[in-house]
């Protein structure tokens, strides 16, 4: 299952596509303000845009706002200093090759270097498992372990972090349950959900794997 970040207005503005909000961060030399395209369920993005580092193994889409008063603005395109570290599989998109920080420079279209901003990769550490209530409200880390009544279901979304920092990036999700017909992991409609629900009583292991890392829910489906 390939998770994707909502790219919609709603999204940016979430995370600071105007601007103003949390995710937006401008170039060193002032011209444009570049903002992490990503879901509203990423705490990375949330509360740090570029300021965290992106996943080793994830891409991520990059939206640019042209600062200059009373210009318009050029077709930007995104060019890496280190290709070790970053690359650029489109035109605004940056993939995570190798751990380290990379410039990132957005040229004009005879290649001017417009602006630059410097970003980090890291590896990481492990794949938190975040619960959230109907209203996509953030209710708390998973734990190893939990029991659940037939019927319920758990709202849960995937994101990797490092250090205690979560890591920006859009990546392969997969998943897998020991008993199908105790625990079923269904796929909510908005991208990044993933509604675990207990069917029947008995025991079921559900776990999550991407980025390299994976992490087991141990769950006991009362009746």
């Amino acid at each position: 299952m390939f998770r994707w970040s909502l790219i919609s207005t709603f999204v940016l503005a979430a995370c600071g596509g105007d601007g103003t909000g949390l995710g937006g961060r401008p170039g060193d030399f002032g011209q444009v303000e570049a903002t992490p395209e990503c879901g509203a369920l990423s705490q990375a993005c949330v509360g740090q845009g570029l300021d965290a580092p992106i996943a080793l193994g994830s891409t991520l889409n990059v939206a640019v706002q042209y600062k200059i008063p009373g210009s318009s603005s050029p077709p930007i395109t995104l060019v890496t200093a280190d290709h070790t570290v970053l690359t650029t599989p489109s035109s605004t998109q940056l993939e995570a090759v190798g751990e380290g920080m990379s410039a990132v420079l957005f040229t004009g279209p005879g290649g001017e270097v417009i602006d630059v901003i410097h970003v980090f990769v890291q590896q990481p550490a492990e794949l938190r498992l975040d619960r959230f209530n109907a209203a996509g409200e953030l209710l708390g880390q998973v734990q190893p372990s939990s029991k659940l009544l037939a019927g319920d279901e758990i709202l849960i979304a995937a994101e990797p972090f490092a250090n205690g920092q979560p890591l920006l990036g859009n990546f392969d999700l997969g998943y897998a349950t020991t008993d199908g017909a105790v625990v079923e992991v269904v796929p909510d409609p908005v991208f990044g959900w993933y509604r675990v629900v207990a069917r029947a009583a008995g025991h079921a292991t559900v776990s999550f794997s991407a980025l390299g890392i994976e992490t087991a829910w141990q769950l006991e489906v009362l009746p």
